[in-house]
């Protein structure tokens, strides 16, 4: 491919649209095609760009890129959209590609060009087609325009019926709802005959006191106590619990839903507690495929939150589906984690009140992370026996992001859902994750390389700190001096 040759230019209308004018006849097989905002400013450089990333990726047909809006008085500071590697969970929930896209006339002539019926939609139905033809999509890590208003977006309604023809070609089982933050959306299955579950509970019976009673209760009891909330056919729902305690009458004497069935786990004196073994001494003797390991600091906060988890859970494709996790003052704990960031990893955003929108609402719309924390993670059995479980090398620390990264190196996905939503009971105080020394040194031995550079992260995004943004520098290509303002 020359570089002169490289790009054709169709530039959208600010609405999103193309007009009739702007489409080729005919999409020749070896050209690239961008789609662009007409108003941008576009990469100097944006062909050589092309061709290097193109040399890299063959089989690549579509790429995207970073946009940036510039400071004025109008919108405030300047913005970066950093995008994260494609995400065929994500781009369900939002239009998170937009603007520029770059597509190979081969993948146009496959997909029978553009649908212009789909209005602002235009790139976004695209998008949708591409993915179910499973044609190659990535991005370039670069910012590639720079707008001077807020970038221009498919609107929701066009967007919604892009989703609608992409669910009825390919996921008639599924239903496209309203997300929790206006203009997204959620993908939520249709279970005629729902799936039987078990929920993997460790414990040592630790107490935390009753609101209602000011008496104290373990608070494995609260956990089963919320659990009668959620909609699931309880006879399809089974509780095992791995007790350090040999007496299990706090709970075990109740009348519950749900089947209970409980395993003593104590220790033998003098033997270090390994984590990791217990959960491996667990997910084996669950008679179920489809499980979810739950700590026993948690309160069900959503009646459908195993909907929400079972919607991605039972996918092939998907590894594990982790959980949106609050402490009890409405604060972030979990909602994914970034690898690299403050050292192998951290919660994103933890400790943000979670009424405030998050980075382009990462924790507002299911995506997919590397990691998910293990407090709540759904995950079938065949997936962990590929796995073959937790590793016992790392007693306390890791072992569930050591488990999501190897469920990713057998090419598994990873899917956070914010529709799963839990209070959770750790520490409040704890704003940073603390490590054992030596199970921190053999995990940054394993992983180092994806530490460097984590997928669904972005290299110009902080990894100084757990409430992401993006790094910017006075030499990018879109910084104007400042005597040149």
């Amino acid at each position: 491919m020359s570089r002169q040759d490289a790009l054709l230019t169709v530039c959208l209308e600010p609405s999103g649209c193309v007009r009739d004018s702007k489409v080729p006849a005919d999409f020749n097989q070896s050209r690239w095609y961008l789609f662009a905002d007409g108003e941008a400013r576009l990469h100097p450089h944006l062909s050589d760009l092309l061709c290097a990333y193109a040399a890299k990726r063959p089989e690549i047909d579509i790429f995207y890129g970073d946009e940036v809006v510039e400071e004025t008085s109008l919108n405030g500071p300047g913005l970066q959209l950093c995008k994260p590697s494609f995400d065929r969970t994500q781009i369900i929930a939002q239009d998170y590609i937009g603007w520029p896209l770059i597509v190979r006339g081969r993948a146009l002539r496959k997909l029978g060009g553009l649908d212009l019926s789909a209005g602002s939609a235009l790139t976004y139905d695209l998008i949708l087609r591409a993915q179910s033809e499973g044609i190659g999509i990535e991005r370039i890590t670069e910012v590639l325009a720079v707008h001077s208003r807020p970038p221009p977006r498919s609107n929701a309604d066009d967007r919604a019926a892009a989703l609608d023809r992409w669910r009825r070609r390919t996921a008639p089982g599924y239903d496209i709802l309203p997300g929790l933050v206006d203009g997204t959306f959620q993908l939520r299955r249709r279970f005629a005959d729902p799936p039987s579950v078990t929920l993997v509970v460790p414990t040592r019976q630790s107490f935390r006191e009753d609101p209602n009673t000011s008496r104290p209760k373990p608070m494995i009891y609260h956990l089963l106590e919320s659990i009668r909330l959620t909609e699931w056919p309880m006879d399809k729902l089974s509780i095992l619990i791995g007790d350090d305690v040999e007496d299990g009458s706090l709970y075990e004497d109740r009348r519950w839903p749900f089947r209970v069935d409980r395993v003593v786990t104590g220790r033998h004196r003098g033997e270090t507690f390994n984590y990791a073994t217990k959960m491996n001494q667990l997910w084996r003797k669950a008679g179920d495929e489809h499980l979810v390991f739950m700590n026993d600091d948690l309160v069900v906060r959503k009646p459908d939150w195993l909907l929400a988890l079972m919607t991605f859970a039972v996918n092939e494709e998907i590894g594990g589906v982790g959980a949106r996790l609050l402490y009890p003052d409405d604060r972030i704990q979990h909602v994914g984690m970034p690898a690299g960031v403050l050292g192998p990893c951290t919660h994103a955003f933890i400790g943000r009140p979670a009424t405030l929108r998050t980075y382009q609402n990462w924790a507002e719309v299911h995506r997919e992370w590397s990691i998910v924390t293990g407090a709540v993670f759904a995950i079938r059995k065949d997936a962990l026996k590929r796995a073959n479980g937790f590793d016992e090398n790392f007693p306390l620390d890791f072992n569930d992001v050591d488990l999501c990264l190897r469920l990713r190196l057998l090419g598994y996905r990873i899917v956070y859902t914010p529709f799963a939503e839990f209070t959770h009971y750790e520490s409040a105080s704890r704003s940073r994750m603390v490590y054992r020394s030596e199970e921190a040194a053999l995990f940054a031995e394993r992983w180092q390389g994806f530490l460097a550079d984590d997928p669904a992260y972005h290299p110009r995004l902080t990894r100084s700190s757990s409430d992401i943004t993006p790094a910017r520098s006075e030499t990018d290509w879109w910084v104007i001096p400042a005597a040149g303002r």
